[in-house]
């Protein structure tokens, strides 16, 4: 991904102008950002979202991100969650850790969507707000549904789970941040004493959700981001439908770093090097991450994201079998337009930063 050293100079009256209505237009529900080096590395568990070992509490990643190399640091929360047999509920509890999962990642991406929509944005804070009932209809209207304990759930562990990261910019800069995914959250019910209060017990369910209102700060590096206008248009809507983890990376990858994306330039990368940099990476068969890849090259297809995609076996100096793929992957009009677009809004930030 190619990294823009932005006036810093630019106020966050201009800051929240360049990732708001600015940005998205006010009907475009499919579309959002992405915000370079915090959304190219792996930051949500991948195999295991529920532990019970404190030695499991904190997983490292490490590997390479446009030539630097990164550490990624995911730490658990403990929670008390009830005992469940066959799914049914037994009145019991226990203790166990819980990772920032795939439930997290789409809560993390809805709230980074209503960072767009004007009214929900605070620039100085880099905040949004929103009801919970807000965010349920989001994921709703995006193939995810949630009960309010569980998005009250994923909220929680947003923000109290820690999260480190280590790497280098290309712009020399040094990224050692830790802190929350989301360093302060707010949730606010309506007093009872107020004549605003409403009895949950005779209200409908959107009022519901309505009567939790809730801030949320967004992680730093995001922040930063917008403050370097250091960000890229994403398809969201897509995004939030694939439901393959390796599916999902890639798309974003994508979608940062194929500038050039036409019908007539495919994208290359090789099996190894992709799947070392994500949270899932390499297993000790072969043949099972070429099959990972392919379903996940599948969906992409399958969402309007790729029209097709090959692959290259390298084989082994001696014996049977390969020791890497190179894939060669095509574009629909759908994601060159998307990619288009982003140049222009990209052209359009510049100018307004450099004025």
């Amino acid at each position: 991904m190619q990294h823009r050293n932005m006036q810093r100079s630019a106020g966050p009256d201009l800051q929240g102008e360049l990732f708001n209505p600015y940005e998205i237009r006010l009907d475009d529900a499919d579309h959002s950002n992405l915000v370079s080096i915090y959304d190219a590395l792996p930051r949500f568990s991948w195999a295991s979202k529920t532990v019970r070992d404190m030695s499991q509490m904190s997983t490292q990643l490490e590997g390479s991100l446009n030539g630097q190399p990164f550490r990624v640091v995911m730490k658990a929360v403990s929670m008390e969650i009830p005992i469940k047999i066959k799914g049914k509920a037994t009145g019991q509890t226990e203790w166990v850790g819980l990772y920032p999962s795939s439930r997290e990642e789409c809560v993390e991406e809805a709230l980074r969507k209503f960072s767009t929509q004007p009214g929900r944005f605070n620039e100085v804070k880099c905040s949004v707000s929103f009801s919970l009932y807000d965010l349920r209809q989001e994921l709703k209207s995006v193939g995810h549904t949630y009960t309010y304990d569980e998005l009250r759930q994923a909220l929680d562990i947003l923000a109290k789970s820690s999260l480190t990261i280590q790497t280098r910019s290309s712009d020399g800069d040094v990224i050692d941040i830790t802190s929350n995914y989301l360093p302060f959250l707010y949730l606010r019910s309506k007093n009872k004493k107020s004549k605003n209060y409403i009895d949950v017990k005779d209200i409908s369910d959107q009022e519901k959700g309505d009567a939790t209102l809730c801030m949320a700060v967004l992680h730093p590096l995001i922040s930063r981001g917008i403050e370097r206008g250091d960000y890229r248009l994403y398809h969201y809507s897509t995004s939030m439908k694939l439901t393959n983890s390796l599916a999902k990376t890639l798309n974003r990858e994508l979608s940062m770093r194929w500038r050039n994306a036409s019908p007539t330039h495919p994208y290359r990368f090789h099996l190894v090097e992709f799947l070392s940099n994500t949270a899932r990476g390499l297993s000790k068969r072969m043949p099972e991450d070429y099959r990972a890849v392919n379903i996940a090259l599948a969906e992409l297809v399958q969402e309007g994201v790729l029209s097709e995609f090959k692959s290259t076996p390298i084989k082994k100096p001696k014996g049977k079998g390969a020791i890497d793929y190179v894939y060669e992957i095509l574009p629909t009009k759908k994601f060159v337009g998307m990619m288009i677009d982003g140049h222009r809004r990209e052209n359009n930030r510049q100018l307004a930063l450099t004025a």
